[in-house]
């Protein structure tokens, strides 16, 4: 229990984060998620700044916090509802290069966190620990998402040699709802993720390991019983809506939050939404982050949020209203429940599987 909290956020942190998440958002739910997005006071104040932008509909914000780094957008998985597995995802496949990566991570001035992850799955890459390390020698907390299918001794080893602050592992429901939706069996996922504790306990490591849940119509009845299965197993359980299309009416916190998103490729979007890089604002061959937070295209992307004018992809952009998660980018009244995400043409049957994504260990 010890090792435990100190996995937490400080106490500090934990308090401000209940009364912004209580009293200014009125979403109690999202304390726990503020308290790990701005750990710092630092954060917290650039994260106090951002909020008061977004507020005041200024084409400036107050300070860049995170990044999300795309390692790869290959996966090994062939989920329903994730472009990178149901083939509706355009752009080409590749491994982020170290040059990319440390060109992204110098140019971006000092972060809070580095998510070692976008679309695809990380562990793939096979330089993740000397990247994970990279990110941590420039003082930025690291984080990353997996659908644990990948953690096996070595990877675990690797994950916890790198000295990762925290490890999600994407699980969908029950047994029959992940199996359905993901196509590989649960009992695969969870001898990773009950390894990666293992190994993580045995040595006393502070990283952290979460659970997480996308809530869609076919997990949506699991979502209680999922929640049961792993409260004080991981230090984090959560559940997230799909995102579905719809009609926006509201503008988007996003292009204000604090985080700017790096696909493998170097170029730099501004939102998790954006899987094809159609949002983009710049290159990271020729941009540095810093930057391109309060550039010329980041200003005029959040013009036309704050007059209205929505890019195609925001405008639609809506997730699955349902009782078991709150919206993260949308009003629940904007969403359609019958409209999949980006009216998948394979929802409901197994995705073909590509031979280039069966690579459990593919080489650069």
């Amino acid at each position: 229990m010890h090792r435990r909290e100190t996995r937490r956020p400080p106490l500090l942190v934990r308090l401000a984060a209940q009364f912004v998440a209580r009293v200014y958002l009125r979403r109690p739910e999202m304390a726990e998620v503020i308290a790990i997005r701005y750990r710092s006071l630092r954060a917290f104040v650039l994260g106090l700044g951002n909020e008061l932008s977004y507020r005041l509909g200024l084409r400036r914000a107050a300070g860049l916090i995170s990044a999300n780094l795309e390692l790869t957008n290959y996966c090994n998985l062939h989920c329903s509802f994730c472009p990178t597995g149901n083939d509706l995802m355009k752009r080409p496949r590749g491994f982020m290069d170290e040059t990319t990566f440390r060109r992204a991570l110098e140019g971006a001035g000092p972060l809070e966190f580095v998510l070692l992850f976008q679309w695809g799955e990380s562990l793939l890459h096979p330089h993740v620990e000397a990247l994970a390390k990279a990110a941590r020698g420039r003082r930025a907390r690291t984080l990353i998402t997996t659908n644990g299918t990948l953690l096996d001794d070595r990877r675990v080893n690797a994950l916890l040699d790198a000295g990762l602050d925290r490890v999600t592992v994407s699980i969908d429901g029950d047994a029959a709802t992940h199996e359905a939706v993901r196509g590989v069996p649960l009992a695969r996922c969870e001898e990773g993720l009950d390894r990666l504790l293992r190994a993580r306990d045995a040595r006393g490591a502070s990283t952290a390991v979460d659970v997480s849940m996308v809530v869609s119509p076919e997990t949506e009845e699991a979502a209680g019983a999922f929640a049961a299965r792993y409260e004080g197993r991981a230090d984090r359980v959560q559940q997230i809506p799909l995102l579905t299309q719809g009609s926006r009416r509201t503008r988007c916190r996003e292009p204000w939050r604090g985080g700017l998103v790096v696909l493998q490729d170097g170029r730099v979007t501004v939102c998790c939404v954006d899987h094809d890089g159609d949002l983009a604002v710049g290159d990271i061959a020729t941009d540095r982050l810093r930057d391109l937070w309060n550039g010329k295209a980041m200003q005029a992307f959040r013009r036309r949020h704050v007059t209205g004018d929505l890019p195609p992809i925001c405008a639609q952009c809506t997730e699955y209203p349902t009782d078991a998660a709150a919206p993260r980018f949308s009003v629940r009244d904007e969403a359609s429940p019958d409209a999949p995400h980006l009216e998948l043409p394979n929802q409901g049957r197994r995705i073909r599987r590509r031979d280039e994504a069966r690579r459990e260990s593919p080489s650069r």
